[in-house]
């Protein structure tokens, strides 16, 4: 099992999958409880507005300097290998 923790918009969940079968740890932004080191998010996706309505992230400090990831802008097919080019 890799050792990087994913964070993965509400509503990407074939992006999740992807993730998990590759053999990454992944959670959300509002489950994790310990740092993460990518988010993968989407500018198309408005699940998440459904579960947030005040339209803020709420990002606990050990996470300010994550690395974020827009699906949209490197395809889910490249997902894995973007996210392995950051280690």
């Amino acid at each position: 099992m890799k050792s990087k923790l994913i964070a993965v918009q509400e509503g990407l969940h074939e992006a999740a999958k992807i993730l998990r079968e590759k053999g990454y740890r992944v959670t959300t932004i509002d489950k994790a409880k310990e740092p993460i080191d990518v988010i993968i998010y989407s500018n198309r996706n408005n699940d998440y507005l459904a579960h947030n309505t005040t339209g803020e992230i709420r990002v606990p400090s050990y996470n300010q300097f994550v690395k974020m990831i827009n699906v949209e802008e490197v395809d889910i097919n490249n997902l894995v290998s973007t996210i392995e080019e950051l280690e």
